[in-house]
């Protein structure tokens, strides 16, 4: 070779060379990263292993995939803070008690969770079940129809569609007599929303956010988190929790099944407040604003206000007492797998669940193993169909694993079981939007609210005996009977169980 061809031969080695230690330099700082902040030993392990392995490969897809903490929330809670210090005020005391201090007798499970999750609890509450879609929407359409000052919306998924169009016109209309309307939407749960439906709401003089907005540049890296809440307030008097979202197929109008079943709660009284704060905290991380409009005050004596200010139902002399658990990847503690090992812990002699998918943590499935090993009824409701096929199929496994601990795991045979509820003894119910999966437990912020009311807890058992009798109850000693593409199906995607 002459001197120009052996001159560009040792320019390209040294690229290519540079190029491999780079690139080799960067997965291996991305494994010290693993090591020092993924959040299991056996997840860091998994991930130094493919870095080192595979550089090309895993190094863009662990800075996706493998934070568990959601970077920029609390901060941008203490941004909106240094101006507007009462209302972040506000949202920290209807949220978070003295973080370990013990701030009840912890004498039944709902005073059990509340304080494992430093969250405070609130008296003289009225809850209603919402069954299904229809149920939810006339519901949440009908308490829009009374707002009177404002309303916040909160959800994971928004469809342009016929429910959709129900719900914008409901607040257009609200919005046309001057009341606030914000409404919140996650983007990548959202992301087949059309612009048109977004500029028909901004138009009306809506306040509309997308919840996973990046402000900063390592803060689009985190799209593998997501906002799974879904709520409604309404004037800080009367709001909604629960798994339902916003679109036909909650109807049973999915194509593939035709019904959806799904809860919601329909709340009036002080948790209503929490609901609120749940959300304001939302706001400040999207809009770096604050919601000057919302009520936080108390009202100390119903009877006292104007009759436009009172409760929309009529409460009882007590009440029931509720807490609202607001869970999610910002948080320093994995206080959903807390939530749901201290409700496993309080079972006395009932624990009923139902949950669309079934991929807990070790944690979460060991504390099922115990309550079972004491003698607690443990029964798991899960769907026979998929709406999402990876974490069905990791199902499998685990739904195996739980029975063979002597769980009880069944399989709803009506449609789509979506819900996601627990039941305690006959003591506590909680409803909500956290499923029992990794990814609600690690990656995604999820809201259960917690009520102790007699009646309403008798109401979800109810109608938790109504699904158990539209299920099929596996035998643990037979063995399943799957085709070998499932069985493969789920070893692979059992893999995969800590980011489905």
């Amino acid at each position: 070779m002459n001197p120009i061809e052996i001159a560009q031969s040792l320019s390209w080695t040294t690229v290519t060379s540079l190029m491999v230690f780079g690139i080799e330099a960067i997965a291996i700082a991305s494994a010290l990263h693993a090591i020092w902040y993924v959040r299991t030993t056996q997840a860091a392990i998994a991930w130094v292993v493919v870095l080192i392995s595979l550089p090309i490969v895993s190094i863009p897809l662990y800075w996706v995939f493998g934070r568990y903490r959601f970077s920029g929330y609390r901060e941008s809670i203490r941004d909106v803070g240094v101006k507007h210090k009462q209302s972040v005020a506000a949202v920290k005391r209807e949220l978070r008690t003295d973080p370990g201090v013990r701030s009840t007798d912890l004498s039944t499970p709902l005073e059990t969770v509340a304080d494992v999750l430093d969250t405070p609890i609130c008296d003289h509450n009225e809850a209603s079940l919402l069954i299904d879609g229809e149920t939810f929407y006339a519901s949440m359409i009908n308490e829009i129809g009374k707002a009177r000052r404002y309303v916040y919306l909160e959800f994971y998924i928004i469809r342009d569609d016929p429910i959709g169009n129900r719900v914008a016109d409901a607040l257009i209309e609200r919005a046309k007599h001057g009341v606030t309307v914000r409404f919140l939407y996650d983007n990548i749960g959202s992301i087949g929303l059309s612009r048109h439906y977004i500029q028909r709401l901004t138009d009306a003089g809506i306040d509309v956010r997308a919840f996973d907005s990046p402000t900063l540049f390592t803060t689009r890296f985190q799209v593998n988190f997501r906002n799974h809440r879904k709520l409604v307030v309404v004037d800080g008097k009367t709001s909604i929790v629960g798994g339902l979202n916003i679109g036909k197929e909650y109807t049973g109008d999915a194509g593939w099944t035709d019904r959806w079943r799904d809860t919601a709660v329909l709340l009036d009284g002080p948790v209503t407040r929490k609901v609120q704060a749940v959300f304001a905290g939302d706001y400040y991380w999207a809009a770096r604003q604050d919601i000057p409009e919302a009520e936080w005050q108390p009202a100390e004596d119903p009877d006292a206000l104007p009759s436009n200010d009172r409760p929309t139902k009529p409460r009882s002399s007590s009440g029931g007492r509720a807490a609202i658990c607001a869970t999610g990847p910002a948080d320093d503690q994995p206080r959903a797998t807390m939530m749901f090992a201290s409700i496993a812990a309080s079972a006395k002699k009932r624990l009923w669940i139902t949950t669309p998918y079934l991929v807990p943590d070790e944690t979460t499935q060991v504390s099922l193993a115990m309550a079972r090993a004491r003698g607690v009824d443990v029964r798991i409701l899960i769907p026979s169909i998929a709406d999402h096929y990876s974490v069905f199929l990791s199902g499998f496994h685990y739904e195996r694993e739980l029975m063979n601990a002597g769980v009880r795991v069944g399989r709803y045979r009506e449609g789509l079981m979506h819900q996601k509820c627990w039941l305690v003894d006959d003591k506590l119910a909680m409803i909500g939007s956290t499923n029992l999966d990794n990814r609600s437990l690690h990656l995604n912020f999820e809201m259960m609210v917690a009520v102790e009311c007699p009646r309403f807890v008798a109401a979800v058992e109810g109608m938790l005996r109504e699904d158990f009798a539209f299920a099929t109850w596996p035998n643990p000693e037979t063995p399943a009977a799957h085709p070998w593409l499932t069985k493969a199906g789920r070893i692979v995607a059992r893999l995969f169980s800590p980011i489905l």
